[in-house]
């Protein structure tokens, strides 16, 4: 039997482990869990490190897109138990469940999480990991369009971002965040130059998924104004960047993109592929406001079918997506309006606006 491997020593490795995690380094942290897998078959026993283990486990899980994995580590933490571990420990805790809870499309919820996470980090004295908290955070008040109190825990975030070393995919990803407030701000050429940025400086680090994300909003940024062309463009631009490891949100959103724009230029057979090769990428996710939202493209620009364009509204509504089924709602009134169809054009503007309202109702209840 091999010499025992002390239990500090693999807290350490779970600690560089999370490092590559907060870095979106997939195959470095697929390595390193790996190693941390083999320390502990001669680890001392200790609890703690086993815990420690889980909670980044449920992290790495969120990363790969195992959402119900990581779920399920912690469900098996009984936190009220674990009261006499340290700060970091609880606040990993609070902070993974509220992440969980934001890709779950529960903002409410994981902000509550985050609010609660935020009482342990006061007593953690690692920049990184306010820089982390702040981005996430960030990105769940753009969610519910708080865009200014996005835009702060943005800019607080991208402070410290900039002060670490080998943190060029954060910096990147923290000016996407700003430029996507930026845009739901109408102020599109501050959120083009801040794109533009944030994808040369990833492009400058050989940072392949950052670049690829920055593209994308690039793309959407171009679509809200009706630079249809330009859009196309930049989504092409995201499925011509080869990732070391394939990105099935990524690509899924990037399709539904890209099928939406073709839609709109009268590229139907285009816009048909994109949208099958994202619909099967939603349906493996098991996302249902993607397939709602794929569903209401193809009724409207291929079909042209008001009883499934309604029935894929109204799931949006269900999920309380209240921005998107403004926007699409809004996207069908002009689609009808260009046809001279003044009945159907007058019932999606009334319903985009309806659902522009029932928007700001639920912000102010998500922002209590």
């Amino acid at each position: 039997m091999g010499e025992k491997v002390a239990s500090p020593f693999v807290a350490k490795m779970i600690g560089d482990w999370y490092g590559y995690i907060k870095k979106q380094d997939i195959l470095k942290a697929e390595n390193k869990r790996k190693e941390i897998v083999k320390a502990f078959e001669n680890m001392e026993e200790d609890q703690n490190v086993l815990l420690y283990f889980n909670l980044i486990d449920s992290r790495y899980k969120m990363m790969a897109q195992e959402f119900e994995g990581s779920k399920d580590l912690l469900k098996q933490i009984d936190i009220e138990e674990k009261q006499k571990t340290d700060d970091m420990i609880q606040y990993y805790y609070f902070f993974f469940n509220g992440m969980y809870e934001f890709y779950k499309n529960r903002f409410s919820d994981a902000i509550n999480y985050y609010h609660i996470a935020e009482t342990r980090l006061r007593n953690v004295p690692d920049e990184l990991e306010r820089a982390e908290f702040n981005y996430q955070l960030a990105i769940a008040y753009y969610k519910i369009a708080q865009n200014h109190f996005s835009i702060n825990h943005a800019k607080k975030a991208l402070e410290s971002f900039k002060s670490a070393d080998l943190q060029e995919s954060r910096v990147a990803t923290t000016l996407m965040v700003i430029a996507s407030n930026k845009m739901d701000l109408t102020q599109f050429k501050q959120a083009e130059s801040t794109l533009k940025d944030a994808i040369n400086l990833a492009a400058a680090s050989n940072l392949d998924l950052p670049q690829a994300l920055g593209y994308l909003n690039l793309g959407i940024c171009y679509e809200r104004q009706g630079k249809l062309q330009q859009a196309l463009n930049s989504f092409q631009n995201v499925l011509s960047i080869e990732l070391k490891k394939p990105h099935k949100t990524l690509y899924m959103r990037t399709k539904y993109m890209l099928a939406r724009v073709l839609f709109q230029l009268d590229k139907t057979a285009q816009g048909l592929d994109a949208y099958n090769e994202s619909l099967m990428l939603a349906n493996e996710l098991s996302d249902i406001a993607y397939i709602a939202k794929l569903n209401i493209i193809h009724s409207l620009y291929v079909t042209d079918d008001e009883t499934h364009l309604d029935a894929a509204l109204n799931v949006l509504k269900n999920q309380k997506l209240w921005k998107d089924a403004a926007e699409l709602s809004i996207m069908a009134a002009r689609f009808y309006k260009k046809q001279d169809n003044h009945k159907l054009a007058s019932k999606y503007f009334d319903e985009g606006l309806e659902s522009q309202a029932k928007k700001l109702t639920w912000m102010e209840e998500e922002a209590e």
